[in-house]
């Protein structure tokens, strides 16, 4: 879970993890030569921008910061410093501050710490300054208290929790090698509510390589562009995937399909990339960007090196012949990138469109599959299966 500048978080607890410290003296300073990040103690030439840090959105939106209406002082920053100091005479929390190029010079840029909990287990939890964002800063001070923690400390398991949809800290956390254990629900308590969280653990028996995580590589023809969806698409999704001729052929959509549905289709597809597992673009206008469709790959990183394209159009983008020059792309990407050794496209055998749409793409018809799609009428329609040639 991320770490905040929270005054109200529980005491340390009363048995130190490990020895007292002094503060700030004999706070361990860790230092990245690669990349020169720095973790140090906390100083109180930090507090300002510790008050920007939780008065921004995305903290208030993924962590429990207090005062998120009637924002975050300098009062609130000052008592956090005293939790950190508490924390390393104590002997957990232990608190640093990190430090990076920000703005053009090194100075304050979040906060990451260890929350020791006996038996050689600890939590990490980290928070970034707005301005320091996109540079990996955070994926390299996790590698640094990790490696402390099992270097130094000896810890045996460390983990990592934060609320589902925060893929900013589950990049983070990929990155410095945890493995990804699953949701669990109502696992976060999030201003009075219990909010689904993700759980991911790194052990000292590991190594400490980075998790695989596929990312959507933009591809461009003359008439489509394709990029990874994003929240501003769902819209779009839920138009098309409340169409008649959609809801048809894809009887797994939710029936109605609301936005609700649609913002549950963008974590799913971005799930599947966090597992190495799929591939997902949206298929966009060129010049708006406006959403067409999409095209997915599924079936990456299975032993058989095989995968399967699936695609839907929007209404308005039906009979122009893009969803086929997206398929066409995609089929390329995955070719000249040799992450497939066999492509496959299945399609309803009355699904005339989508069946046009494999042949216009470069497939072959290769087989047949009786009875073995559900419809939305309840009837099985035979699957008719397409390869490249």
């Amino acid at each position: 879970m991320d770490a905040v500048p929270e005054p109200d978080r529980p005491s340390p607890p009363a048995e130190p993890r490990q020895p007292a410290r002094s503060f700030p003296d004999g706070v361990p300073v860790l230092v990245d030569p690669t990349s020169g990040v720095a973790l140090r103690a906390h100083q109180e030439a930090d507090i300002g921008s510790i008050v920007e840090m939780a008065n921004d959105q995305e903290m208030i939106r993924f962590t429990v910061v207090p005062n998120p209406e009637g924002g975050y002082t300098e009062s609130d920053a000052a008592d956090f410093l005293r939790l950190v100091r508490t924390g390393w005479e104590a002997g957990s929390p232990l608190i640093w501050a990190i430090e990076a190029d920000r703005d053009g010079r090194v100075q304050y840029g979040g906060n990451i710490d260890l929350r020791l909990e006996g038996d050689g287990i600890a939590e990490v939890g980290f928070a970034l300054h707005p301005g320091a964002r996109g540079r990996s800063i955070m994926s390299n001070a996790l590698r640094l208290v990790r490696d402390y923690g099992f270097d130094v400390l000896g810890l045996r398991v460390i983990r990592w929790r934060a609320a589902v949809g925060n893929w900013a800290s589950r990049r983070v956390a990929a990155a410095a090698g945890f493995r990804f254990d699953g949701s669990v629900r109502r696992l976060l308590g999030h201003r009075g509510e219990l909010v689904d969280g993700w759980l991911a653990t790194i052990t000292s028996d590991d190594d400490r390589l980075p998790q695989q995580w596929s990312e959507p590589t933009p591809l461009r023809g003359p008439r489509v562009m394709l990029r990874a969806f994003v929240d501003s698409d769902v819209d779009r999704i839920a138009e098309a995937c409340s169409d008649p001729d959609s809801q048809r052929w894809l009887a797994a959509l939710p029936f109605p399909y609301e936005i609700r549905d649609a913002h549950g289709y963008l974590l799913a597809i971005r799930e599947l990339a966090a597992l190495g597992r799929g591939l997902t673009w949206c298929a966009a206008d060129p010049a708006t960007g406006r959403c067409h469709g999409s095209v997915g790959v599924e079936g990456l990183g299975g032993y058989a090196r095989r995968v399967e394209i699936g695609y839907w159009t929007h209404p308005d983008a039906r009979g122009r012949g893009l969803t086929a020059e997206a398929v066409r792309l995609v089929t390329a990407h995955l070719e000249t990138a040799e992450l497939a050794d066999s492509i496959m496209i299945r399609c309803a055998a009355r699904n005339t469109a989508s069946r046009h749409v494999a042949l216009a793409a470069g497939y072959r018809k290769v087989g047949m599959l009786r009875a073995s799609e559900p419809l939305r009428d309840g009837t099985l329609a035979d699957l008719v299966l397409y390869a490249r040639p």
